[in-house]
């Protein structure tokens, strides 16, 4: 269950990211649907100072994290999973600090993303930590042929 929602999670934040990139990349063509004007201003955060890491656009940092962190999903890599995740939640928090403090404005599109990573964060961290999935790993890596799963029967093999 924990799997399908960061499948589908990630799958929206992938499809939120690459909006924002195009909208970023083809404005004439690409409207941005968000308010302006007020505190909820999407165009004053998408165009801002803060909303390149250099050349890069932040929508486009989101779409290769989004992409990476389904590739861990659909690996089963949950250790990995875990990490990258710690550092989208970092990410986010510098946003969101720029966003209230840098920029003085929200963008609703981006909201939605930091509380994606944020879900994204917890569902890692479920899933790295809880004891059924430490029980799997252990018992798959150090399986024996023929013996006993924990709680079970042998494995006859004939």
């Amino acid at each position: 269950m924990t799997r399908a929602w960061q499948l589908g999670l990630g799958v929206l934040g992938l499809l939120i990211s690459g909006y924002l990139t195009a909208v970023h990349y083809f404005a004439e063509q690409v409207p941005l649907a968000c308010s302006t004007g007020g505190f909820v201003d999407c165009e004053q955060v998408t165009t801002s100072a803060e909303s390149m890491v250099g050349p890069v656009p932040v929508a486009v940092l989101g779409v290769v994290w989004f992409g990476v962190y389904l590739l861990l999903v659909l690996l089963r890599r949950p250790s990995i999973q875990l990490v990258w995740a710690i550092l989208g939640l970092l990410s986010v928090f510098y946003l969101v600090y720029a966003e209230l403090f840098l920029i003085g404005a929200l963008c609703l599109w981006c909201t939605a993303i930091h509380l994606i990573v944020a879900v994204l964060f917890l569902l890692a961290l479920w899933e790295a930590t809880s004891p059924e999935a430490g029980l799997t790993r252990r018992t798959e890596s150090f399986a024996v042929p023929g013996a006993a799963p924990p709680g079970g029967q042998p494995d006859r093999q004939n």
